[in-house]
C-alpha cells in the first residue's frame, strides 16, 4: 500500500505511519520511511492528525482521478456522452423530435462501405434508408451527427479511407434525403491541434496541394451538398472544482492548463449544430432560421446551451469567455466557409458561440454571371438542403401512401401540386413565424410514368424557399421515385 501510495503521488509528503503506530502504543516499524515518522509530542491534537492524514489521501486521490479524466480515451468516452446530452435535453420540451443512437465506429463504417460493391447494399444505407424512408409505415430521418474526426489521406494513426467514406455516406444522404453533419482533424489543415491555427495561417492555401485532389473531387459531387463539417471543438463541460457541500466531503479541484491543452473536455461541434437545428425545428418546424445572431440573442445559428467557463487571463483575472478550443478570426471564418467548413465562432462579449454560415462541404460552381453564382452558393447551405429535404420527406410519404387512389401519373401530379400550394407565400417581407407557416416562395411538380415498372412514378420537384438574410432568389431539384407497397 505503501509503494501504490508514493507511485500514484509522488509529489505528495505523506507523514502517517509513525503517527498510527504513536497512537496505538507502538514504536515505530523500523523500515518505515522517514516521511512518515512523527512525533506525536508535537502534534497532540489527534484529530489535526487526522485532518493531515485525510488531506493527504484526498491529494492522492485528487491525482488518480486527474488522471483518469484527462486520459484520452476516457476523455473521448466522456465527451460522446456529453454530446448526446446536450441533444437529450435539447428535446425535453417537445415530443417532435426523436433521437437514435447508431454505436458504431468510424472504422467500422468505413469497413461497412469497403465490403459493400455499392453504397445502397451496406448497413448504413438499409438501417437509415431501407428500413425507414424506403418503407411504408417508416419514419425518414431529418439529420445525421456522426460523432467522428475526418482527415483527407491516411496516415500510422488514422489508417482508414475517409474520403471514399464520405462519398459513400453524401450517397446514403442524398438518398435518404438526411444531411449528414460531422467533424474533422486538425490534420485535414496540417496541423497537430485546433490551438495551433494562429490567425496568421492561411487555411485555404493548404488545400492547394496534390494530396487534396480526392478531396476536391469529392467536393465537385452533387451529392457532397448533403455533407457538413464543423469546427472547432466545443467544451462540454466546465472542470469541475471544489464544492464545500458534497456529502463525502472530497475535496477535489480538477487540473487545468491553458484553454486548447487536453485538460479541458472539449467535443465535436456537430453536437452544437445539431442543437441548433433541433431549436428551430421546435420553433417553426421548420429549418432556414438556423444561422446567425438575432437582435433578442435567441434563436438563429447562437449556440448557448454548452457550458461556458472563466478562463486565466494576464495579470490572474478570469473573463468569461466562448466554450470553444479556439478562436476564429473574421478572415479564417470566410476562408473555411468556402472551403465547405461550417465554422463555430465566438460571440464578441458573450460566453456563447455562433453558426454565421452554414456551408455543406459541396464546392458550388462559379458561373460568368455573380447572380448564377450566388444561386449555386445557396443551393449548397445546409439550412437549405435541409428545408427542401423535408418536403422530399412528405412527398415520398404521400407517395406510399396514396399511390394506389391515383389512375395516371397526370391525376398524382395535380395532387401533389395543390399540396405544395398549401405552403407558398409571395410575400418576401412576411415575418419569420409567417414564412414558417408558409415556408416556400414558389413550386413545381412533375410525375412520369417509370417504363417497364407499373405502379411506380418518377417525382421531380422544383422548391424555390424563402431565403434567410439572402436576396439571391434560387430553386432547389428533388429527384425521388414514388412507389406504392405492391410495385
Amino acid at each position: 500500500m505503501q509503494q501504490t501510495l508514493e507511485a500514484a503521488a509522488p509529489g505528495v509528503a505523506l507523514a502517517t505511519g509513525g503517527r498510527i503506530d504513536a497512537m496505538e502504543g507502538r514504536q515505530p516499524r523500523p523500515d518505515a520511511p522517514s516521511a512518515w515518522r512523527l512525533d506525536l509530542s508535537r502534534h497532540p491534537d489527534k484529530r489535526l492528525v487526522i485532518d493531515q492524514l485525510i488531506a493527504a489521501i484526498d491529494a492522492l486521490l485528487t491525482a488518480q482521478v486527474n488522471a483518469i479524466l484527462h486520459n484520452p480515451r476516457f476523455q473521448q468516452l466522456e465527451a460522446s456522452w456529453r454530446g448526446l446530452l446536450q441533444l437529450v435535453e435539447a428535446s425535453a420540451s417537445t415530443r417532435a423530435i426523436k433521437i437514435r443512437v447508431l454505436d458504431v465506429s468510424w472504422r467500422e463504417l468505413c469497413r461497412d462501405f469497403e465490403r459493400a460493391i455499392e453504397f445502397d447494399q451496406s448497413q448504413l444505407f438499409t438501417k437509415v434508408y431501407s428500413d425507414e424512408f424506403g418503407t411504408p409505415g417508416g419514419e425518414p430521418f431529418g439529420l445525421l451527427i456522426g460523432d467522428y474526426a475526418v482527415q483527407h489521406q491516411r496516415d500510422a494513426d488514422h489508417p482508414t479511407d475517409d474520403v471514399g467514406t464520405l462519398k459513400a455516406i453524401a450517397a446514403v444522404a442524398a438518398a435518404a434525403f438526411c444531411p449528414f453533419v460531422t467533424s474533422c482533424s486538425p490534420a485535414l489543415f496540417g496541423l497537430d491541434s485546433f490551438g495551433d491555427m494562429a490567425s496568421d495561417v492561411d487555411l485555404a492555401r493548404s488545400f492547394e496541394g496534390h494530396e487534396f485532389i480526392r478531396w476536391r473531387a469529392l467536393r465537385e459531387a452533387d451529392d457532397s451538398r448533403f455533407i457538413g463539417i464543423a469546427l472547432p471543438r466545443v467544451m462540454m463541460r466546465p472542470p469541475y472544482r471544489h464544492d464545500p457541500n458534497r456529502i463525502d466531503g472530497f475535496r477535489f479541484a480538477e487540473r487545468t492548463g491553458r484553454p486548447g491543452a487536453g485538460d479541458y473536455l472539449w467535443g465535436n461541434a456537430a453536437f452544437a449544430f445539431a442543437t441548433v437545428v433541433m431549436r428551430a425545428f421546435h420553433q417553426y418546424g421548420w429549418f432556414a432560421d438556423i444561422r446567425g445572431t438575432p437582435d433578442d440573442l435567441n434563436g438563429g445559428g447562437l449556440v448557448d446551451q454548452f457550458p461556458g467557463h472563466a478562463f486565466p487571463a494576464l495579470g490572474g483575472a478570469a473573463a468569461p469567455a466562448a466554450p470553444l478550443d479556439v478562436y476564429l478570426s473574421d478572415r479564417q471564418e470566410k476562408q473555411l466557409s468556402d472551403l465547405g467548413i461550417v465554422p463555430l465562432s465566438r460571440v464578441n462579449y458573450l460566453d456563447a458561440c455562433v453558426f454565421y454560415s452554414c456551408q455543406s462541404l459541396h464546392a458550388p460552381k462559379i458561373y460568368d454571371r455573380a447572380t448564377a453564382t450566388s444561386n449555386a452558393r445557396l443551393s449548397a447551405m445546409l439550412q437549405y438542403v435541409l428545408c427542401a429535404s423535408r418536403f422530399a420527406h412528405y412527398i415520398k410519404m404521400i407517395g406510399r401512401d396514396k399511390i394506389g387512389s391515383f389512375a395516371t401519373a397526370q391525376d398524382f401530379e395535380d395532387h401533389l401540386r395543390e399540396w405544395l400550394r398549401g405552403y407558398c407565400l409571395a410575400n418576401d417581407d412576411a415575418s419569420t413565424s409567417f414564412k414558417a407557416r408558409y415556408p416556400l416562395r414558389e413550386a413545381e411538380v412533375q410525375v412520369r410514368d417509370i417504363a417497364g415498372r407499373p405502379g411506380a412514378f418518377g417525382c421531380v420537384i422544383h422548391l424555390k424557399p424563402h431565403f434567410q438574410l439572402d436576396d439571391v432568389q434560387t430553386s432547389f431539384r428533388l429527384v425521388t421515385e414514388l412507389v406504392g407497397p405492391q410495385a
